[in-house]
């Protein structure tokens, strides 16, 4: 906007005028009209300046929306999205299975955004640590919120037999800027866009806006994606865009959005969130997209990086040990994850492991492995948790294709997965799994600091005893719904494959209902840090970073990370 003489921005981004000769404003600008005693509200969809009732009712919600926002900011730099406000991105069957991830929670859920700006709840659960529930009969676009942290996946089935669970959306990871990678089935238009013809594949992008409202584009090389023009979003709005190829493309808003998306192949994508699907449809690559990080862990298999910025240069560390400067990003043009480190396991063995430090801002989509038709983004480090969700019922069947938790994290330390015991109403521990550097997991001596930014990690799985590396544990019997502690940050992926086979599980309002079904796809888990088990890492008078470690008998160590 143009300069005006007495305007300020305030931390939220919202610029506020105090003076009466405006001449130009953006979406959501506010204007103290002293003249006539009054506010206005700039719309960028009517082009005015919108007044609002003298008790200032509107500007009211706008700051309390403001507010919202930055404490949601907040969380999302302590590492804590399972903490933030979630919501349903997709669901089929409106089913959406999570677990608590602490004691003495209250979670409740609202069936739209516009419920949640009036507290009008629709679900109140009080739940345990590990604790799992199934809600019914929400749609994409329904909000959740905890007190304790809370995080699961909406379901996704088809007539066709095609199960593919799409992570809860969370304001912790949303963005103004950030790019998304259009995989497989991702290469047509629907024809209620642009001349697509019945039962193409198109790559849908889902967009729930944030607190504030917001202007969202949707790009391709710089220009819309098959008209598809920038939309201006209420508060909590969710909305629908759709590629056109297997290509990069880029999201931009005036104000912090969630999203995920999701490669799919139909005749009746989704165009709002009460429309119904095509039955014979299929799911690939349902995945979140991140905000942008300049340090992030992922297995890159099948994968992209992606930069807003001419020559980013990165350099990428794999657990293995295997160490190099990455090639030079620029937008669009995103590079091979894979080809570009060498780090192409099938799976998740912890060896693929791989971390990405750049000198400016990137995205990157990897994880497909070799038994699904999935990928998960790059999480940033920045948003690890060390209690995280895992809300599937693992079963003991195939590798780590199929079934299992891997685990990653920037840190040397130990991961306990817990799972729920419906006999007893509490979490138990099921296996406990040290996170390592090194080809087999037993470390590597750094000699220098930047050594240590080998990620370390760990995997239960079938691929043990079949593949000798001490972090791999063999999964022996199913793993039934709970999380992962770890005394540092990480980053879990988890999959079952479970095609048909269904079991109860706690429901709203004292119900029960059937869990949620998946097909080997692998989902990125998000959680929270609890302040009394937050890491304390540190750098020494070297430069290594050290951790500080307390023992049951109270004995104080700092070993290296």
């Amino acid at each position: 906007m143009s300069e005006i003489f007495g305007s300020f921005q305030g931390s939220n981004g919202i610029i506020y005028h105090n003076i009466d000769n405006v001449t130009s404003a953006t979406q959501g600008d506010i204007w103290f009209d002293h003249a006539n005693s009054d506010i206005k509200i700039y719309s960028t969809t009517s082009d005015t300046w919108v007044s609002v009732d003298k008790d200032g009712e509107l500007a009211l919600d706008y700051s309390k929306a403001a507010g919202l926002a930055v404490e949601q900011n907040l969380y999302a730099q302590a590492g804590q999205p399972a903490l933030t406000v979630l919501a349903v991105g997709a669901t089929t069957s409106g089913k959406v299975q999570g677990c608590s991830l602490g004691n003495g929670n209250v979670v409740e859920v609202y069936a739209t955004g516009a419920d949640y700006e009036v507290a009008n709840v629709l679900y109140r659960e009080f739940m345990s640590a590990g604790e799992p529930i199934c809600f019914t009969g929400l749609s994409p676009g329904a909000i959740i919120t905890s007190t304790q942290g809370f995080y699961g996946v909406g379901e996704q089935v088809t007539a066709a037999g095609q199960k593919s669970p799409m992570p809860l959306l969370s304001l912790g990871l949303s963005f103004n800027e950030s790019y998304v990678y259009g995989f497989r089935s991702s290469n047509q238009t629907p024809s209620f866009i642009s001349g697509g013809t019945t039962g193409d594949s198109t790559g849908q992008v889902i967009i729930v806006n944030g607190a504030l409202p917001s202007t969202v584009t949707f790009t391709k090389n710089g220009s819309n994606v098959q008209g598809q023009t920038p939309r201006d979003l209420d508060p909590w709005e969710l909305t629908y865009f759709y590629t056109d190829a297997n290509v990069e493309y880029f999201i931009s808003a005036t104000s912090k959005v969630m999203a995920c998306v999701q490669a799919y192949m139909g005749d009746n994508p989704q165009q709002s969130s009460t429309d119904t699907v095509d039955p014979n449809a299929r799911f690939y690559d349902t995945r979140l997209i991140m905000p942008l990080t300049n340090d992030g862990i992922t297995w890159p298999r099948s994968g992209y990086v992606s930069a807003p910025y001419d020559d980013t240069q990165s350099k990428y560390y794999v657990r293995d040990g295997v160490t190099g400067d990455f090639p030079t990003v620029n937008p669009g043009s995103p590079v091979d994850f894979d080809a570009a480190t060498g780090a192409s396991d099938q799976d998740y063995e912890p060896r693929g492991a791989t971390r990405l430090r750049a000198t400016g801002l990137v995205s990157a989509y990897s994880g497909a492995d070799s038994a699904g038709l999935e990928a998960t983004p790059m999480m940033p480090v920045s948003a690890m948790s060390q209690v995280v969700a895992q809300p599937f019922h693992i079963n003991d069947s195939g590798d780590g294709g199929n079934s299992g938790v891997a685990i990653a994290s920037p840190y040397k330390g130990t991961a306990k997965i817990y799972e729920w015991d419906t006999t007893s109403n509490v979490a138990v521990l099921a296996y406990t799994v040290p996170l390592d550097r090194g080809t087999t997991g037993q470390g590597i001596t750094p000699s220098t600091p930047e050594d240590q930014y080998i990620p370390v990690a760990g995997l239960v799985s079938n691929d043990a005893p079949g593949i000798t590396d001490t972090c791999i544990i063999e999964l022996v019997g199913d793993i039934d719904p709970g999380y992962v502690v770890a005394d540092v940050p990480i980053t879990v992926i988890s999959q079952t494959n479970i095609n048909t086979t269904t079991y109860t599980i706690r429901s709203q309002n004292g119900t029960t209902t059937q869990s949620i079904v998946s097909q080997g796809d692998e989902t990125l888990m998000m959680g929270w840090t609890p302040q009394t088990k937050r890491a304390v890492v540190k750098e020494d008078a070297d430069g290594y970073t050290r951790r500080l470690d307390i023992d049951n008998s109270g004995t104080v160590t700092y070993p290296l990370t």
